[in-house]
């Protein structure tokens, strides 16, 4: 279905959910939508990106398929979140052709491609096949100067992509609202991000649900391990100038190789479950997308793990430039997949945080001295 076509349909469904309310609780999305009367189309931008994905309402539903009604909003949900990464990204042309599934392993051949021709243009072919060892071996294979240029640029690229992406979205969810983001609003946003509150809190039929939370987990925070390692990397080489690659023992290869073990135990497990899990609660591009994400998160993590295992042998240029053609894929692509739906959750989430806490307050203001909790529902209620 076309992004109007789901905007349409999301409108329809969500007018049928106000008006049962049977889900309501089970999370941030319910909250949301009894707060609202009508729906925009930014309404079903945010309410998309705030869904978890967790499946516990469509078990719950009386009126999903095959009711006529077909209530699925999971499924409507992830649909939407594809079509959104592309409408918000920049520049939008680029979206069909790198948001599909087979872009991650096209870039990273030709970028593994580029990186033999430059080896090969500099320092000879040869140099990729031999054994570089002691401080500074993986500047014999490329240049230093060369991988913070190249990368540097991508990670600008990828970094301003987001941020471009993120502004047209926090523009949009925010085109009905006056009142202005608190701190307490971004702080609670947070700790529901890192707590991941809205995704497995219960058990449903959907096969390993209960696991999803933790390999999530896994995943983002094995990628912060690896942002760290990478980071103090760059504090050793340009503040210390101690050169790449550090002993075992090392903070930096210390954070790299949780950080990997990490990412490899959470994409892993993803991966899996998805293709175990029911093609009917969840759009198949949504879930094909998300399989070559993990895929792409996978491949950096293992080719990561080998190069420090074989830094020391003759397979390190190969192996290294793997790695850094995949890293390059990953970077490249990062506006228009995947990759960018933790940046228009965590905005959702802080929309969330601000409408919870002005419903609060509407509540409390509503309630006599020395009943605090007596008028509890009203406001979701009322709408």
């Amino acid at each position: 279905m076309s992004l109007n076509e789901l905007i349409t349909d999301g409108k329809r469904q969500m007018q049928v959910c106000n008006a049962c309310r049977y889900c309501e609780g089970y999370c941030a999305v319910w909250r949301a939508i009894e707060w609202r009367r009508t729906f925009t189309e930014y309404d079903m931008a945010y309410l998309a990106n705030l869904c978890h994905d967790c499946k516990e309402c469509v078990f719950a539903c009386p009126f999903t398929t095959p009711h006529e009604f077909g209530i699925h909003p999971p499924k409507l949900f992830s649909g939407l979140r594809e079509q959104l990464y592309k409408k918000y990204s920049w520049p939008s042309g680029l979206s069909k052709a790198i948001g599909n599934r087979g872009s991650f392993w096209t870039i990273t051949i030709v970028a593994l491609l580029l990186i033999i021709a430059i080896v090969a243009g500099t320092n000879g072919l040869p140099t990729l096949l031999e054994q570089h060892t002691g401080k500074g071996s993986f500047y014999r294979v490329l240049s230093e100067a060369f991988l913070e240029v190249t990368f540097g640029a991508f990670g600008i690229w990828f970094v301003g992509g987001w941020i471009i992406g993120a502004i047209r979205f926090w523009r949009d969810i925010r085109s009905t609202t006056s009142e202005r983001v608190q701190g307490i609003d971004i702080r609670k946003a947070t700790t529901y991000a890192l707590r991941l509150r809205y995704l497995g809190n219960e058990e449903t039929e959907e096969a390993f649900s209960g696991h999803r939370k933790w390999l999530h987990h896994f995943v983002f925070y094995g990628f912060l391990l690896d942002l760290a390692s990478t980071t103090l990397a760059a504090i050793y080489a340009h503040i210390f100038h101690i050169q790449a690659p550090y002993p075992f023992y090392n903070p930096v290869v210390i954070l790299g190789v949780l950080g990997g073990i990490g990412i490899i135990i959470g994409t892993s497990g993803l991966i899996y479950i998805k293709s175990r899990s029911n093609d009917a609660t969840s759009s198949k591009n949504a879930k094909r997308s998300g399989n070559a994400f993990s895929i792409s998160l996978l491949t950096i993590a293992v080719t990561g793990m080998l190069v420090l295992v074989c830094r020391d042998t003759a397979a390190m240029g190969i192996i290294l430039s793997l790695h850094l053609s995949s890293v390059a894929s990953l970077f490249f692509t990062a506006p228009y997949t995947k990759f960018v739906h933790f940046v228009y959750r965590f905005l959702a989430l802080v929309q969330y945080a601000q409408e919870e806490r002005l419903a609060e307050s509407h509540l409390t203001s509503k309630v006599p001295k020395g009943n605090p909790k007596q008028y509890r529902g009203e406001f979701a209620n009322r709408g």
